[in-house]
């Protein structure tokens, strides 16, 4: 079978089995259904007449013919991927563009400390702004579709260059007439007498409550679960539970909406942290070597030099 005509999806789902170590994972990540992936690589690899997956306990992996192919579709969805930002820039008469994935409960002062300042300076920058999970933005620098991004996490990911800031503590956050509002800080322990708010699991701060509930052997048991952060916020307000997330998301809404914030008395959630993240291998424009120094320094909490 000639290399022109292999299939693009067949690849592509065969790239992702890679990267997430299983079909149903890569399944999950792609929206897709797990049978459609499974017959999609049993095609190709009888097409191929070579081996592309092998078992190794719970996981799936790439054989060698599977490595090679995997990395032949990396390297060629990058490029393709430069193309376009390149035709982009084109289509916009700007001065380049820079596409960043930014986690929910950062947009705010990023936006405001950041990204206002760099187009004052950078005025012709078209800067495409995503928000999402992790596991996601980690995949799309890999691919090099993101440039840059902003996460928020028990750790930094693996394979990417990754500059770590201290974020906590995380707090509980609730009604003034809440019980839990008179605590200085407060224990996991005393968290399971009330209803909670849980974030969807892609989400950094559900990791890092996940985490402390597990060390107390303790189960996070929701009794609302939100995939907005403003939604959790709503429902704290209502007095419907106790919310989860640092001082710095929730600033406005502490002055604004009748709640406080309390802290979690954990070592893991004074040590909460946020991740700047950038392919070691991606080659920044001059402007997105700039935006990328400006994030570095308000994080590490260095004023930016005009």
């Amino acid at each position: 079978m000639a290399m022109l005509l292999y299939p693009d999806k067949s690849i592509r789902y065969l790239y992702e089995v890679g990267i997430h170590g299983g079909i149903r994972r890569a399944a999950e990540a792609l929206d897709v259904d797990p049978a459609a992936i499974s017959r999609q690589l049993s095609q190709l690899a009888r097409e191929m007449q070579l081996p592309l997956l092998e078992r190794r306990g719970r996981n799936v992996v790439l054989t060698e013919a599977g490595k090679l192919l995997a990395e032949d579709y990396a390297q060629t969805h990058q490029r393709r991927s430069h193309l376009e930002r390149r035709l982009k820039d084109l289509r916009h008469k700007r001065g380049g563009s820079i596409t960043i994935r930014v986690g929910q409960g950062m947009v705010d002062e990023v936006v405001k400390y950041v990204f206002q300042p760099f187009s004052q300076g950078y005025p012709e920058v078209f800067i495409n702004i995503l928000s999402g999970d992790m596991q996601t933005t980690v995949s799309l620098i890999t691919k090099g579709e993101v440039d840059m991004a902003v996460g928020f996490g028990p750790i930094g990911p693996p394979g990417l260059k990754c500059h770590s800031y201290s974020r906590g503590p995380i707090c509980a956050i609730v009604r003034r007439e809440h019980p839990i509002a008179l605590y200085e800080q407060v224990d996991v322990t005393d968290l399971v007498h009330y209803p909670l708010i849980g974030m969807d699991k892609d989400f950094g701060i559900q990791s890092y409550m996940n985490a402390m509930f597990t060390q107390e052997g303790l189960l996070f048991s929701p009794a609302y679960s939100c995939n907005l952060f403003t939604s959790a916020i709503a429902l704290s307000q209502a007095g419907m539970g106790i919310a989860f997330m640092t001082t710095k998301v929730v600033e406005d809404a502490l002055s604004s909406r009748n709640l406080v914030a309390v802290p979690i008395n954990h070592r893991i959630a004074r040590e909460s942290q946020c991740h700047l993240l950038r392919s070691a291998d991606h080659r920044f424009t001059p402007a997105a070597q700039h935006l990328w120094q400006m994030l570095c320094q308000f994080f590490d909490g260095t004023p930016h030099a005009s």
